[in-house]
């Protein structure tokens, strides 16, 4: 039976107090508090920061004993969220307390509190009136008055191509009713015509149905709104002809698997929803400080090591992950089996390892990365020291030559995302290696030496037939002063930019040459909370995005029209930080990746949030069919 009782709130002053009320008849000596958060502790009252790595604190309570029927606070000031207020997301997470003898005390903990309660947004209701079913919106449409009869959603086809296709979605496909194999069912045919990647058109007659398309990418999509307009029309399909082509031809989702471990089971669920609304690219974030989730031959011991959590592990309990040993990596297969899946989807896998920054985790595991003799202690934006690989020291280049030809063999995609942002200024100050690489190259700043390492690490890519791929600080100095540094932009153009910090960094990146996708934080990450409400989760650094926020976005009016064809496309990203329990993915993602691929497939010549919000509901009902929770719009 429990007997200590740990609640936490926010008080009236907007800081945190956690009371440890002790209802037993026993004495406490000594207790140490272990917890994450998401924003860092600025001041402690009641207790003493005994150790911290990242945003993992160690909390040694003021008061030697905690005696029987006594109650300890402690109040604790955290960073002040830049937009937005404190929400269900930035309490303590992951909480364990121990005794004098390192013992693991019982408690129970009840659920964030707040003096002051914000409210959720009220949203309008949702007409059923609906003019145009499909999201992403069909290019061009045309329909009769009369309808095709398809009796029980049953559907039959002989072309391998096709049923190729409806072999794989017939799991989805169950979930929603919709029979592809049906002996007596309405036929479906494809003939092969000229047509642009991923287009496609279907004519829907008394005859039957006919796919038009040229390449696996528009059959699929061709099927994939099929199954959209039958989940509307049930039973039948109004005769016509569709004929429909995305805009961009990257359309995106990210997926951090570093602060937090999906499962292949669940990157599947989220690669099923892009194919849905017909994304295309899966940027696989796979290493950050937390972790290295990625298994290389090269290195055995590096993600075994690095990639499971715990108090007494080399990586402490990170972002909820609380005492127990937790967390995961990705063997060989699994990455094997993640992209044939994808591939099924049109989706294709691009890998990133997050370097020269952002490396904690790696160098706890490979120190020989960073220089030793340095006398200078760096610190990132997320309160990790030293996290930064030194490109002046062979074992880097050595480093980097193995894990990039492994990676390059493992993944089929053409792009490798190698990360590149937010490097603390000082990373490299108090390094003597640096120092004298910077009087070799007559290089009078850091972001030269930068631009040394990203075009040495350019080159190695290349050598594999690849290409590269970096955030916006690997071409331009940070659009935000938050301690970080960037480079002065002379690397190779064949370099794709992904343009995150804000919507006008993507005209920047491309006014220098650079083919960009864009994926500001303000527009297009999805662990922003969706509003201020204090019963919200996500945090609030670039903005609180609602779903009509994003769909509202016209992503090319930030880009002078001179550089539109640099404008490769957009993309989503969840950032794991705050996703403690893997339901929390749900709302977070959806309806907010479904509003962006429609900005993805249409650009900014698409219908009104008026008329796309009726159409919203009816898909998160078919979602609905496939699991997925959603957040009200």
């Amino acid at each position: 039976m429990t007997f200590i009782f740990v609640t936490p709130k926010f008080n009236s002053a907007n800081l945190l107090e956690i009371k440890i009320n002790n209802q037993s008849n026993n004495n406490f000596s000594q207790l140490k508090l272990c917890l994450s958060l998401v924003y860092s502790i600025k001041k402690v009252e009641g207790a003493q920061i005994i150790k911290q790595i990242g945003r993992y604190y160690e909390l040694l309570l003021d008061q030697s004993n905690l005696g029987p029927k006594k109650i300890i606070t402690l109040v604790l000031q955290l960073q002040t969220p830049r937009i937005g207020t404190y929400n269900l997301s930035c309490g303590p997470e992951g909480l364990f307390i121990l005794d004098i003898n390192e013992k693991r005390i019982d408690f129970e903990i009840l659920q964030l509190s707040f003096d002051t309660i914000i409210n959720q947004s009220q949203y309008a209701a949702v007409s059923e009136d609906i003019n145009n079913n499909v999201i992403p919106e069909l290019k061009k449409t045309k329909f009769s008055n009369q309808y095709l009869s398809i009796p029980q959603n049953n559907f039959v086809t002989e072309d391998e191509k096709l049923l190729e296709i409806f072999k794989f979605l017939k799991p989805t496909c169950d979930l929603l009713s919709i029979n592809f194999f049906s002996a007596g069912g309405q036929h479906i045919k494809f003939q092969s015509m000229k047509l642009e990647n991923d287009e496609y058109r279907i004519n829907i007659s008394q005859n039957g149905i006919t796919i038009y398309a040229n390449d696996y990418g528009g059959r699929f999509y061709a099927i994939i709104t099929l199954i959209h307009l039958i989940s509307y029309y049930d039973s039948q399909l109004p005769l016509g002809e569709i004929e429909d082509r995305p805009y961009f031809a990257w359309r995106g989702m990210h997926l951090d698997c570093s602060r937090q471990f999906h499962t292949v089971e669940q990157i599947k669920r989220l690669l099923i929803y892009m194919g849905m609304f017909k994304l295309n690219r899966f940027h696989w974030h796979l290493t950050d400080n937390e972790a290295w989730r990625l298994d290389l031959k090269c290195y055995p011991n590096l993600a075994r090591q690095s990639s499971f959590r715990g108090y007494k592990q080399l990586i402490p309990p990170l972002y909820g992950s609380g005492f127990e040993k937790s967390g995961g990596y990705y063997s060989n297969e699994e990455v094997k089996d993640i992209i044939a899946f994808a591939k099924k989807l049109n989706i294709e896998v691009m890998p990133e390892i997050d370097l020269p920054a952002h490396s904690w985790a790696l160098t706890q595991v490979m120190p020989e990365l960073y220089d030793h003799a340095s006398n200078m202690h760096s610190e990132d934006v997320g309160s990790y020291k030293n996290n930064t690989i030194n490109p002046s020291l062979e074992s880097t280049w050595n480093f980097l030559n193995n894990i990039i030809a492994e990676i390059s063999d493992l993944f089929s995609f053409h792009i490798i995302h190698v990360g590149v942002d937010e490097r603390p200024k000082s990373s490299w100050e108090g390094s003597p290696k640096i120092q004298q690489l910077m009087k070799e190259k007559n290089f009078q700043s850091f972001d030269e030496v930068q631009d040394y390492y990203m075009s040495r690490v350019i080159n190695i890519i290349k050598k594999k037939n690849k290409r590269t791929a970096a955030w916006n600080e690997a071409a331009l100095s940070p659009h935000n002063d938050i301690g970080s540094s960037g480079g002065t932009g002379k690397i190779d153009k064949s370099c794709l930019i992904f343009a995150w910090e804000h919507p006008s960094v993507s005209n920047e990146s491309a006014k220098r040459g650079f083919q960009t996708v864009m994926c500001p934080g303000q527009k297009t990450y999805f662990d922003m909370a969706y509003n201020n409400a204090t019963s919200e989760r996500g945090i609030c650094w670039a903005a609180t995005i609602e779903a009509s926020e994003i769909h509202s976005w016209k992503p090319l009016k930030d880009v002078d029209k001179d550089y539109h064809n640099l404008i490769l496309g957009i993309q989503g990203q969840l950032w794991s930080e705050t996703i403690t329990k893997p339901e929390y993915i749900d709302t977070l993602i959806n309806p907010r990746l479904a509003c962006l691929s429609e900005l993805a497939w249409c650009s900014d010549n698409r219908r009104g949030w008026a008329e796309f919000k009726p159409t919203l509901l009816h898909n998160m009902k078919i979602l609905s069919k496939l699991g997925w929770k959603y957040h009200n719009f």
